[in-house]
Parts: structure tokens; C-alpha cells; sequence
């Protein structure tokens, strides 16, 4: 079986998960759960960097899209970052580039999450 692991942790006020591995069926419980904790515990600015993931099931990415409406719904929003080009053409392929934000990079991604305020 290949390897998963996930972490977490909370940068400038967004809660952020970092994926390595291969995210296949035998491993989406443990990524549900870390997301379930995140919306739990009222982190509703959610970021998923995947730098170090090699691969995504359809399984991985319906997690993602079965939290999107109640997250968005208390204010917040799920954006994904640092993907290798094979895992964003497949989230791209399910159409999921129309959906969710897709960054280059954390920090720019962290960027995003901070609210818009005009210069007075």
C-alpha cells in the first residue's frame, strides 16, 4: 500500500493541511477526519497544500467537495496550493478549477484568505 500523511496547523489564521503521499481510497477517512476537526473547532479559512502529493482519488476530492457548501455558508472558503501538475489536471478534469481557488503557493494562498479593505 502506498503511504499517506497529513498535518495541520494554523498559519496567520488560516488552518492548514498538508497532504504527502497518495490520498486513495484505504486513506480518505483519515483526511475527513482532519477536516471534520478543522470546522469543528470553527477554522472555516481552510488551505490544502499539496506540495507533496503524488495523488488523488475521486474518493480524496469528494471530501473536499462535501464540506465546501457548509464551509462557505459560515464564511469561509477552501483553497488548494502547490499542486504537481499531474494531481491539478486531475481536479481539473472533474472541473474543479471552476470551483475552488487554486494557488501557486502558500504564502500567496494565505494572501487570498485576508479580506479586501480599501484604502481610505
Amino acid at each position: 500500500m502506498k503511504s499517506f500523511q497529513i498535518r495541520s496547523k494554523m498559519v496567520s489564521g488560516v488552518a492548514v493541511l498538508y497532504l504527502k503521499g497518495h490520498l486513495d481510497a484505504h486513506q480518505v477517512a483519515r483526511f475527513e477526519k482532519e477536516l471534520v476537526r478543522m470546522i469543528k473547532d470553527s477554522n472555516y479559512n481552510i488551505l490544502i497544500n499539496g506540495q507533496d502529493l503524488n495523488y488523488i482519488t475521486s474518493a480524496g476530492m469528494g471530501i473536499i467537495m462535501g464540506y465546501i457548501d457548509e464551509v462557505r455558508e459560515k464564511g469561509g472558503d477552501i483553497k488548494l496550493c502547490a499542486l504537481s501538475e499531474r494531481v491539478h489536471e486531475t481536479f481539473d478534469l472533474v472541473g474543479f478549477t471552476e470551483i475552488y481557488d487554486f494557488v501557486p503557493n502558500e504564502q500567496a494562498a494565505i494572501e487570498k484568505f485576508k479580506p479586501f479593505s480599501p484604502e481610505a
